[in-house]
C-alpha cells in the first residue's frame, strides 16, 4: 500500500506549473538574479514566480518564497495574489507531509478564493485540502473534495483543472481497492496531459498506471512504467518524484522476493538525501520499505528499528496510512518473538484504524496477521474466523484484476480480429485487381482480333503495339506475384525458426520447470531445507533466463515483420548501462565475475532507448555467459569523431572460433552455444543488436580469440543541441 499512497500523494502537487524541469531551473536563476533589484509590488510578485518554480524542486523553498511574498501583500488590496500565496504555502507544507500546517493556510485561503470567485484557485485549494483529508485518513472527505474540484472546473471551463481532478478520484479509488475505475479516470486524464505536452503530469500518471499493474502482480509491466517515469524524472530534475519510483521499485523486487535488489533501490533514497534537501515524510516512507524487508529476510532487529523510526515520523505528521504500516510491521515482529499478546493488541488496533479509512488492502493485511497470532496462540476458532475475512477481500479483490485481465484480454482479441478482417481485405481487393486488369486485357485482344478480320494489313501495327502492352502487363504481374511467393516463403521461414526455437529453447525448460515444481509441491519430504533453497535459487535463475529469452524472441519476430518503431531521444548513456549493471549484478556475484563499467555522466547519445537497452543487456549478458569464474567484463567509453562515439564490452571470456565469427551475425543462422555455466540462449541476441544499432546509424564490431576472450563494440551518434 505505501506504493499506492505515495505515488497518489505527489499527484496532487503538479497544480501549479506544467513547465519542464530544466526551464524551471533557468526560470528560477534569472529570478534570483533580479529579486535583489526589486521593491515593493515588483519583489513581491517575483517571490511568488519563484514559489510557484521550486515546488517541483524544492517545496521548502516553495514555502520560504511564500511566505515572503505574503508579507510584503499583507497590508495591500491585492486579494488574488494574497490568495495565491496562501495556497503555495499550504501546498508547500503538505507536499513535504506536514499536513496540519498546511491546512492552516490552505483554509482560509480556499474562503478566500470562494469570495473572490476565482475558479482556477477554488480548484486548486480544493485539491490541496482534499490532499490534507486523504493523508490523515478520512478518504470520504478527500473523495467529496475531488468531486466538487471536477464540477467547479467543468462548470468554469478549466480543462485543465478537469483533468487533474479526474487523476486524483481515480488515484483515490485506485487506493481504496477500485483499480478498474482508478484507472479509468487516470486514462481519461492522461489522453489530456499528453495532448497538452505537460510531460511532469503525464509522469505521474505513468506512475500511477504502474502502481496498478503491480498490485495486479505484473511486474514485468509495472517495471517498464515505473523506468519510464524515473527517465521523465531525471531529465526534467523533479527530485521528489524520483524519490517516488524508487521507493515503488523497492517495493516491486520486495514482493518478488529479491530483497537484496530492493534494498539497493531504498538506499538510493537516502544516498539521495546526503546531497539534497528530502523531508522526513518521504523517507519514512522509504523506512517502512526498509523495515518490511529486512522482516521478510528475518532480521526482527532491523526491521523494528525502521518502522519505530518511520512510525515516529507518521505519528508527529497524523499520516494514518503509515502509522498503520509501520504498526502492523512491529506486530509481526512481536508476534516472530512470541511476544503474541503485545502482537494482537497492536494488530486490533491497527484493524479499527484501517476499517475508519476504508483501506481493503490494509484490512486484509491485519486479518491475516490476526488469524496467525491466533493460530500460535491455539485459538482454531478465531484463527478461522479471521482468515474467512481476510479470504472474503482477497476474492473481491481476485474478481476485479480477473475483470480487468478479461477486459484486456477482450481488447486484444478485438485488435487482432481486426488485424485479420484488414488483410483479408486488402488480398480481396489484390485477386479482385487482377481480375479486372485480366479482363481489360481479354477485351483488347478480342478488339484487335475483330480489327485483324477488318483490316489485317493496315491494323496489324496496332495489333503488335497492344499485343505488346499486354505482355508487358502480365510480365509485371508475373514479376510481383513471384515477389509474393519469395515473401511468403521468407515468411514461412520465420515462422519455421520462430516455432523451432519455441519448440527447442522455450519448451525443454519450461518443462523442466514445471516437472520440478511439481515435485516440490507434491513430495515436500523428499527435501530439505538446504536442498529446496537451491533448487529454488536454481529455478530462479532458469525463470530469468527463459523470460529473457522470449523478450528477444517477440522482438525479433516483431523486427520480421517490420513493425517496431524508431524512437530517437536524448539519452545519458550512464544510466543506461548502470541499470543494466544492476540487473546482471547477481549473476556476475554467482559466478564471482569482477563487473567494472567507466561511463562519464556527461556522455548523451542520440538514439532510441528501448533499443540501446535492448542491445546493452545481450551484450552484457552474454560477456557474463561466456566468462568463467573469476574473470573480469568491462564496459568502456570512448569518442570515434566528432559524430559518434563507441561502446565496448570486453571480457577474459572463452573466445569465439574465427569461422564462427561470420555466423553470430547471419539472420538464418543463429548460431547458439552454452555458456562456462551451461547457460542457454538462442542466437537471437546478436542479431537483433546488430539490426538495432544500424537502424540507429552505428555499426557493430567483433574482435575475439580462442582462450583469450572477446570484445563487441557498437557505435551511436553523439547528441547535439539541434536534434531536441
Amino acid at each position: 500500500m505505501r506504493k499506492l499512497v505515495l505515488s497518489f500523494f505527489l499527484l496532487l502537487f503538479s497544480s501549479m506549473t506544467s513547465i519542464h524541469g530544466q526551464v524551471q531551473t533557468s526560470k528560477i536563476d534569472s529570478l534570483l538574479e533580479v529579486l535583489p533589484r526589486l521593491h515593493g509590488a515588483d519583489l513581491a510578485d517575483a517571490s511568488l514566480e519563484l514559489a510557484d518554480a521550486y515546488l517541483y524542486l524544492t517545496p521548502e523553498k516553495t514555502i520560504e518564497y511564500g511566505e515572503k511574498a505574503l508579507a510584503l501583500l499583507a497590508d495591500s488590496d491585492r486579494s488574488n495574489e494574497l490568495c495565491y500565496a496562501k495556497l503555495l504555502i499550504g501546498t508547500g507544507y503538505i507536499a513535504i507531509g506536514e499536513f496540519n500546517k498546511g491546512e492552516e493556510f490552505i483554509t482560509p485561503a480556499l474562503s478566500l478564493a470562494r469570495k473572490i470567485k476565482n475558479a482556477k484557485y477554488i480548484s486548486i485549494g480544493l485539491s490541496a485540502l482534499a490532499a490534507f483529508h486523504m493523508n490523515t485518513g478520512n478518504y470520504a472527505k478527500a473523495m467529496e473534495l475531488f468531486k466538487e474540484t471536477l464540477e467547479k472546473a467543468t462548470q468554469a471551463g478549466l480543462p485543465d483543472w478537469e483533468a487533474r481532478a479526474k487523476l486524483n478520484i481515480g488515484s483515490l479509488l485506485t487506493n481504496q481497492g477500485d483499480r478498474a475505475g482508478g484507472l479509468r479516470y487516470m486514462t481519461e486524464a492522461l489522453a489530456y496531459f499528453e495532448s497538452s505536452g505537460n510531460a511532469p503530469v503525464v509522469a505521474r500518471i505513468m506512475n500511477n498506471i504502474a502502481v496498478n499493474y503491480h498490485a495486479w502482480r505484473d511486474y514485468d509491466l509495472a517495471l517498464k512504467y515505473y523506468r519510464k517515469t524515473l527517465r521523465a524524472y531525471e531529465v526534467s530534475g523533479d527530485l521528489l518524484g524520483k524519490v517516488v519510483v524508487l521507493n515503488n521499485i523497492g517495493e516491486i523486487y520486495k514482493d518478488k522476493g529479491q530483497y537484496d535488489m530492493a534494498l539497493q533501490y531504498y538506499d538510493q533514497i537516502f544516498d539521495l538525501a546526503e546531497n539534497n534537501s528530502i523531508s522526513d515524510f518521504y523517507l519514512a516512507i522509504g523506512k517502512v520499505g526498509l523495515a518490511e524487508t529486512y522482516l521478510l529476510k528475518g532480521n526482527n532487529s532491523l526491521a523494528r528499528d525502521y518502522a519505530n523510526q518511520s512510525l515516529h515520523v507518521f505519528d508527529s505528521l497524523g499520516m494514518k496510512e503509515g502509522e498503520i504500516n509501520a504498526n502492523l510491521i512491529l506486530s509481526q515482529v512481536n508476534m516472530h518473538e512470541d511476544k503474541l499478546v503485545r502482537a494482537n493488541e497492536i494488530v486490533d488496533a491497527c484493524l479499527i484504524e484501517a476499517k475508519a479509512i476504508g483501506l481493503k488492502e490494509l484490512i486484509q493485511k491485519a486479518y491475516l496477521l490476526k488469524s496467525e497470532i491466533l493460530q500460535k496462540q491455539k485459538d482454531d476458532s478465531g484463527a478461522l474466523e479471521n482468515y474467512k475475512k481476510y479470504v472474503a477481500i482477497a476474492d473481491s479483490l481476485k474478481l476485479e484484476k480477473q475483470t480487468h485481465q478479461l477486459a484486456l484480454h477482450r481488447a486484444e482479441l478485438d485488435l487482432s480480429e481486426k488485424e485479420n478482417e484488414i488483410e483479408l481485405l486488402q488480398k480481396d481487393n489484390e485477386i479482385k485487381d487482377l481480375q479486372l486488369i485480366k479482363q481489360k486485357s481479354q477485351s483488347r485482344t478480342f478488339i484487335v482480333a475483330i480489327a485483324l478480320l477488318l483490316a489485317l494489313v493496315g491494323l496489324s501495327l496496332s495489333y503488335n503495339k497492344a499485343r505488346k502492352r499486354a505482355n508487358d502487363l502480365l510480365q509485371q504481374k508475373n514479376k510481383q506475384i513471384i515477389e509474393q511467393h519469395e515473401e511468403l516463403l521468407r515468411v514461412n521461414q520465420t515462422k519455421d525458426k520462430f516455432l523451432s526455437i519455441i519448440g527447442h529453447d522455450l519448451r525443454n525448460p519450461i518443462g523442466a520447470f514445471k516437472d520440478m515444481v511439481s515435485q516440490l509441491a507434491e513430495f515436500p519430504e523428499m527435501f530439505d531445507e538446504a536442498l529446496r533453497s537451491q533448487i529454488l535459487e536454481e529455478l530462479r535463475d532458469e525463470a530469468e533466463s527463459t523470460y529473457f529469452l522470449l523478450d528477444n524472441l517477440l522482438l525479433w519476430a516483431k523486427a520480421q515483420k517490420n513493425s517496431i518503431q524508431f524512437k530517437p531521444e536524448k539519452l545519458k548513456l550512464n544510466l543506461v548501462i548502470k541499470n543494466n549493471i544492476i540487473l546482471n549484478s547477481r549473476t556476475a556475484t554467482r559466478k564471482k565475475i569482477d563487473l567494472k563499467a567507466n561511463i562519464p555522466e556527461e556522455v548523451l547519445v542520440y538514439a532510441d532507448h528501448n533499443m540501446v537497452d535492448l542491445v546493452v543487456r545481450n551484450l552484457l549478458s552474454n560477456a557474463l555467459k561466456f566468462t568463467p569464474e573469476n574473470g573480469k567484463v568491462d564496459i568502456l567509453v570512448k569518442p570515434v569523431d566528432a559524430n559518434f562515439i563507441e561502446v565496448s564490452i570486453k571480457d577474459t571470456g572463452v573466445g569465439i572460433a574465427e569461422n564462427d565469427l561470420p555466423r553470430l551475425l547471419d539472420p538464418n543462422d543463429h548460431l547458439s552455444t552454452y555458456g562456462t555455466s551451461n547457460e542457454k540462449g538462442s542466437g537471437l541476441g546478436l542479431v537483433l543488436c546488430r539490426e538495432f544499432i544500424e537502424m540507429n546509424g552505428g555499426k557493430l564490431e567483433i574482435q575475439s580469440r580462442v582462450g583469450r576472450g572477446s570484445t563487441f563494440s557498437f557505435t551511436l551518434k553523439k547528441y547535439r543541441a539541434d536534434q531536441a
